[in-house]
């Protein structure tokens, strides 16, 4: 009994359907490909539920004869091609002859169509692939092709796509592909709702304008490709200071297709990789030509992947394309940049400077030579020179000589130690500037000091004007005095965060969003409403019309970026986790260097206010960097040989 089957046609044509057609965009990238194939100059597109209900793209184009309608839906059937020979001198979008027999075997099309040599219109309706009618029709040279009720008769596909919305957004991307791929055809998509994009037909410069918008298109470069040779590079890219925060930007266009290709890709973020920040991405929209015999467009039936025949050269030229372009454009420019470093290198390069003036004003002092020949350290040195603290944490000290400080008994700190002056003057409200920092407002009220200050140790000094050192039991404690205060400044900033109270914006700020991010701004859309962002929306388009206080001044583009290109983050969606890295930042300028000499009673505070509700020495800095370093008696046993 034979074991192989022959499968009918409509069988293999819903096979292969899963390959060409995987959701509403896929059909709509078909059919205008189809279209631009067709030489027309106008192409609209219509679609109902994101596409998943109905599909209609209507062109000028050259039209299709009447006996050529019930053959285009035929599997492998293209007037692209007849033989191999062509593809490698193939120049169309479409050659693989799968497109529209595979939408018809998953959909119910309706394909209306006149060419300049009929006097009348042809017109054909197919319903999972099996043709229901055939006769004439009225129309103006060109087609419009209706796709509707997709994947009705496969339900296992129909129930992988997602909601209308989030189908539209795939759809939009496409069609911004489409637009910036082919910029001199006029496109649009409308939707039930009206107009949702649309390119005149002109330049790639009025094609950016119509997908981006303005903003985008005044941060572009002109790629300026100076080199010549096959392999011929145009387009633009984003000035440096321009970035975005994902690669969704991105554009790839080689020999007039849009594709994805990750050499090209890198090519153009080395010749940026001295400007840019970490997880920072520049934005660019690169048209590549060259010979159609240098690259393989038959990779995949997606067509969205390319195979080039020799890839260094392509990358060499994308890159001094790109990177001759960024150096043309930083000539006899003053450029500079206030580039964020990792914690340790931020504490480091603090040392030498203070802008400290908010909390106390310290004169220079020297620091102190010390001679290790000595028998016996002299402990007076711990503390040297004279420091004149003027506002710390909200109260004046009195100007002394540090060096009586150490006459002192040792100080214990126990719930004795409590309620003796205020702990620091409060943030009242939080705000960044055009760059995203954060700067705060201080309110006239102070705060009161930490009465549950338990941590029953003593202070022994400070060392290298950076660490404090800490003595309680059988335990030395080095704690670092710069990451100490940080976490100070930084609780007390989270904990003036106020979300019940919400501010209007005078000009709402109108969201653009690509299509994964407006998938993810749709599923977390409830979860910003609670924090008490207020959110319009018209259309597809999002506008933020009021935002918690806390956000007030922030830079809105930067914000929601930051906060798409943590998506695929897990954790919880709170306003102090959307900014915490500026909120640390700001806790990381306003607090005490490193290389700070202090006083002891600003070392006191300092401690005094560290420690939490269980008497213990929170151990990292917000960051997540070290900010305490404890030895217990053995450890300091052990190095000295008093025990093995």
């Amino acid at each position: 009994m034979s074991k192989i089957n022959v499968l009918e046609p409509n069988v293999f044509n819903m096979i292969s359907a899963g390959e060409v057609v995987e959701r509403p965009s896929s059909v709509v990238k078909e059919l205008i490909e189809n279209s631009i194939d067709a030489g027309a100059s106008e192409v609209s597109v219509y679609v109902e539920d994101g596409g998943i209900r109905k599909i209609q793209v209507s062109d000028n184009g050259i039209g299709i004869e009447k006996d050529d309608m019930r053959k285009a839906f035929l599997p492998h059937a293209t007037s692209k091609l007849k033989n191999i020979v062509d593809l490698d001198s193939l120049s169309t979008l479409g050659f693989r002859g799968e497109a529209l027999a595979s939408i018809s075997s998953v959909s119910e099309v309706t394909l209306s169509s006149k060419s300049k040599n009929q006097d009348i219109a042809s017109k054909i309706t197919l319903s999972g692939g099996k043709v229901t009618f055939e006769g004439d029709d009225s129309r103006a040279e060109g087609t419009v092709i209706s796709v509707e009720n997709l994947f009705f008769n496969t339900p296992a596909r129909l129930k992988f796509l997602k909601k209308g919305v989030s189908e539209l957004n795939y759809v939009k991307d496409v069609v911004r592909m489409l637009i910036l791929a082919n910029p001199s055809v006029r496109i649009e998509l409308s939707n039930e709702e009206g107009t949702l994009l649309r390119n005149e037909g002109g330049t790639l410069s009025d094609a950016i304008f119509s997908v981006y918008g303005a903003k985008t298109a005044d941060n572009l470069l002109e790629i300026c490709d100076e080199y010549g040779g096959a392999i011929k590079v145009s387009g633009f890219t984003s000035k440096v200071d321009y970035t975005k925060a994902n690669r969704t930007y991105q554009t790839i266009i080689v020999n007039g297709r849009a594709v994805e290709d990750q050499t090209v890709q890198t090519a153009v973020e080395k010749a940026y990789s001295e400007y840019l920040m970490k997880r920072t991405y520049p934005m660019f929209v690169l048209d590549i030509l060259m010979p159609f015999d240098d690259v393989d467009v038959n990779v995949h039936p997606s067509k969205t992947e390319v195979r080039f025949r020799d890839k260094h050269a392509v990358f060499s030229a994308v890159y001094h394309a790109v990177q001759n372009t960024i150096n043309n454009s930083l000539k006899n420019v003053a450029f500079g940049f206030d580039v964020e470093q990792n914690p340790t290198e931020n504490t480091q390069n603090a040392t030498k400077q203070s802008d400290f003036s908010n909390n106390f004003d310290v004169e220079p002092v020297r620091k102190p030579q010390v001679n290790y020949a000595q028998s016996a350290i002299d402990t007076s040195k711990l503390f040297s020179g004279k420091t004149t603290p003027k506002n710390y944490f909200g109260f004046d000290i009195p100007s002394r000589d540090s060096d009586s400080v150490l006459n002192d008994s040792p100080i214990s700190f126990s719930k004795d130690f409590t309620h003796s002056s205020n702990r620091f003057d409060g943030v009242k409200s939080v705000a960044c500037d055009d760059n995203g920092i954060l700067t705060t407002e201080k309110e006239d009220t102070d705060y009161v000091e930490n009465d549950y200050a338990v941590f029953d140790g003593k202070i022994v000094g400070q060392i290298f004007d950076t660490y404090i050192i800490c003595e309680r039991g059988d335990l030395v404690y080095l704690i670092d005095q710069h990451a100490a205060h940080e976490r100070i400044l930084y609780d007390r900033i989270v904990d003036k965060f106020n979300v019940e109270h919400t501010q209007p914006l005078l000009i709402p700020f109108k969201l653009t969003m690509m299509g994964e991010e407006s998938e993810y701004f749709e599923r977390i859309l409830p979860n910003l409403q609670n924090l008490g962002f207020e959110i319009g929306k018209s259309g597809s388009a999002y506008t933020i019309n009021a935002v918690p206080e806390p956000v007030a001044q922030v830079n809105f583009s930067k914000f929601f970026s930051d906060l798409f290109a943590n998506m695929q983050s897990e954790s919880e969606l709170t306003l102090q986790n959307l900014l915490k890295d500026k909120l640390c930042l700001q806790a990381c300028k306003a607090a005490i260097k490193g290389g700070q000499s202090l006083s002891r009673a600003q070392i006191e505070r300092v401690i005094k206010n560290y420690v939490d509700e269980n008497g213990n020495l929170p151990t990292k800095c917000p960051h997540g960097r070290p900010a305490v370093v404890a030895f217990s008696a053995k450890d300091i046993e052990k190095l000295f040989k008093r025990i093995v």
